[in-house]
């Protein structure tokens, strides 16, 4: 546990660092918003198919090394980023790292299931809850190194650490396996075809009702999310309130704190309903990431952002993909949770493409959609049945 808890909150010292950087790195070198827009929905398209992929290999050959390379993939995007400073390339290399994050998140819950299975939704918000937090520590490091060493050492210094990482995790972490892809039958070379799969299943597999309607409402949370954190975020406050970069590193640095501090609490704290727990704060954030545009003082803004993660997404993050786990099916748990996940990924297309248009009308509008689009995902719930306060892992 501690080693995945290491390898998790090294990564999330890398997204912090790199969501941090990105825009303003990208700003820097003069592309235009709805450019950005394009590097940042342009990588989300793989992302339907990664997810898929990663989860239904890990079924058939274990968790452990899919995600160990989510590592590597990583560190090696964002070690070449400050290198490749054009349209073309940073489409190229933020598909990578968005790759990579799509398998680490799908794997990272598989592999806390399969190891912890009794505890999921507490050490689930362990895990999740450190990564976020470490997020908001790589938020102000890279802050501190681009102020310190500029944007070459900002970037590559932390991608060296994460590779390093990746190799630790990958000699020292012990995978507990079960279903096809456990020991034994790795053993006597039953391994299923993979061919067949690659080029039918995501068409193919079809999920549960319950399964399909969290689905729905994750592609349509994605879309309202991505809007307000893609990347208009560091834009929003350093452009509209005309404050420094520090200041801006400071704001984002607490809004990955707001999330990850209340997370490692909420899954042992927070024992209400799944589904009430998942509607009322997705609501609550949408809400609040909506009233963020409002306000004109730089202080009221961000007091306001900081709360939508604290009492929206900490809440709701470890209930959903809580949710997501009691609905998937055993044999088949890693190509259900890819499934439900890469349909999220989804609404990341469309979500950037919309802030880069309408933030040139204003750069409060992006805001007010995302949390528009953000309540109105919770509509699918409400056809969802109730499962109770504890969930009970569904069978196939």
């Amino acid at each position: 546990m501690i080693l995945l808890i290491l390898a998790s909150a090294v990564f999330g010292l890398i997204i912090g660092l790199y969501d941090f950087l990105l825009p303003l790195f990208l700003d820097h070198t003069g592309i235009s918003y709805g450019n950005i827009g394009v590097i940042f929905s342009f990588s989300a398209i793989f992302l339907f198919f990664v997810r898929i992929y990663s989860g239904h290999i890990s079924d058939l050959i274990g968790r452990k090394h899919v995600f160990s390379w989510s590592l590597f993939l990583c560190g090696l995007s964002s070690l070449l980023t400050p290198f490749l400073p054009n349209v073309f390339f940073q489409i190229l290399l933020r598909s990578l790292r968005e790759i990579a994050k799509s398998i680490k998140e799908t794997l990272q819950q598989l592999l806390v299931f399969d190891q912890w299975k009794d505890s999921f939704r507490h050490l689930f918000a362990w895990v999740w809850g450190f990564d976020a937090t470490f997020q908001g520590i790589g938020t102000l490091l890279g802050g501190f190194l681009l102020l310190s060493c500029g944007y070459k050492r900002a970037f590559v210094i932390p991608a060296l650490v994460l590779i390093l990482v990746f190799i630790l995790f990958s000699f020292k972490f012990k995978e507990k396996r079960t279903g096809v892809g456990s020991k034994e039958v790795l053993r006597k070379g039953k391994l299923p075809n993979l061919n067949s799969f690659f080029w039918s299943s995501p068409f193919k597999h079809k999920l549960p009702k319950p399964l399909f309607l969290i689905a729905m409402s994750g592609f349509i949370l994605g879309v309202g999310i991505s809007m307000s954190h893609a990347f208009i975020a560091p834009l929003f406050f350093l452009h509209k309130f005309s404050i420094s970069v520090a200041w801006v590193s400071i704001i984002l640095a607490f809004h990955r704190l707001s999330l990850g501090l209340p997370m490692i609490m909420a899954g042992k704290v927070v024992k209400w309903n799944l589904k009430i727990t998942t509607i009322i704060f997705i609501l609550t954030q949408g809400i609040l990431v909506s009233l963020t545009a409002l306000p004109a003082h730089f202080f009221a803004a961000a007091v306001i952002w900081l709360l939508h993660d604290l009492i929206g997404a900490s809440l709701w993050v470890p209930s959903w993909n809580t949710l997501i786990q009691h609905y998937a099916r055993d044999g088949k748990r890693g190509l259900d949770v890819g499934m439900v996940l890469s349909w999220r990924g989804l609404g990341w297309i469309f979500g950037p493409l919309i802030a880069g248009y309408v933030s040139n009308y204003s750069i409060d509008y992006p805001f007010i959609l995302s949390g528009v689009i953000t309540a109105l995902s919770i509509i699918p719930l409400f056809w969802l049945k109730n499962p109770g306060k504890n969930y009970v892992t569904a069978q196939s």
